[in-house]
């Protein structure tokens, strides 16, 4: 039996109710969405230029904010790289790997990926670059040491202290060298290269065109329809893009609010590497043709 001495609500009433009950709630979770669970990010990580301690520090460290960060669900690498120093280009490669194994890594070659820096992008997902790219020079370049000499006034424990080993031993640690790249770019294909070793030992340069003939490559696509490819890849399709240089060295740069790539030089990309510590390096030499 309804109780009839209660008064009824006006028509005022109940919509202030249906404002306070409903429509608050609703706007402050709306609000508070984006903080409690942020919008879904393909993190940008550029390569420019040679692999040496300053660039591989850059990007490992690019690459452990994008593990920390559970915004970023892909990570695209673009790539315009001579390659460089073999040990940076190795850590690289690994870093790679252990992201892939959190996050769909995919790479996108610009200009160049020579040497170390195709050592790297073999170990994401996916590679892709533009008909006309420069991809390849798998491979490795090192200085022979010196003749062994015996020097009176300079005392060493062993024969070769001086001088790291013999010529034969370091042409053994370049083919060493050599065939551990290989290897690396064999498994991180997975089976999908359609040329011999003996092919890419010789460590040519070779186009995007006849990359992806030889299955070095994944596709011919722009560094947008790559990031769509890494978005496929993580399962999402409302994202944002974000460069993840200066979200790494926050306060460090002078990108902190405006980050924008710096212009790709052609003449430095691919002039011959100065200032470099000692080592084995894989670089791309273009040699004269005779005819």
């Amino acid at each position: 039996m309804a109780d009839e001495n209660k008064p009824s609500r006006s028509p005022l009433q109940s919509i202030f109710l249906f404002v306070i009950v409903v429509l608050v709630p609703l706007a402050v979770g709306w609000s508070a969405a984006p903080r409690l669970v942020p919008q879904p990010e393909i993190g940008i990580v550029r390569l420019s230029y040679d692999i040496n301690s300053l660039t591989a520090y850059e990007i490992t460290e690019q690459l452990a904010y994008a593990r920390t960060d559970p915004a970023v669900k892909a990570v695209v690498l673009v790539i315009n790289s001579p390659g460089g120093s073999a040990a940076y280009s190795e850590e690289l490669y690994l870093d790679v790997l252990n992201l892939r194994a959190d996050m769909p890594v995919v790479a996108s070659v610009d200009l160049l990926a020579a040497s170390g820096a195709y050592y790297m992008a073999a170990a994401a997902d996916e590679i892709y670059a533009k008909p006309t790219s420069a991809v390849g020079s798998i491979g490795v370049i090192s200085s022979l040491p010196g003749d062994v000499y015996i020097e009176e006034e300079v005392l060493t424990t062993g024969p070769y202290k001086a001088f790291g080993g013999t010529r034969d031993g370091s042409v053994r640690q370049i083919e060493r060298a050599k065939f551990a790249f290989l290897e690396a770019v064999r498994n991180g294909r997975s089976g999908r290269l359609e040329v011999s070793d003996d092919v890419l030992s010789r460590a040519e340069i070779f186009t995007g065109v006849q990359a992806l003939e030889m299955g070095l490559i994944d596709g011919l696509l722009a560094n947008e329809e790559a990031v769509q490819k890494a978005a496929e890849l993580a399962g999402i399709s409302n994202f944002k893009v974000v460069e993840l240089y200066p979200l790494t060295f926050d306060g460090q740069t002078q990108y902190t609010f405006a980050y924008e790539p710096p212009p790709i030089d052609q003449q430095k990309l691919w002039a011959q590497p100065s200032d470099l510590a000692p080592g084995l390096y894989y670089r791309y030499l273009e040699l004269p043709s005779y005819r």
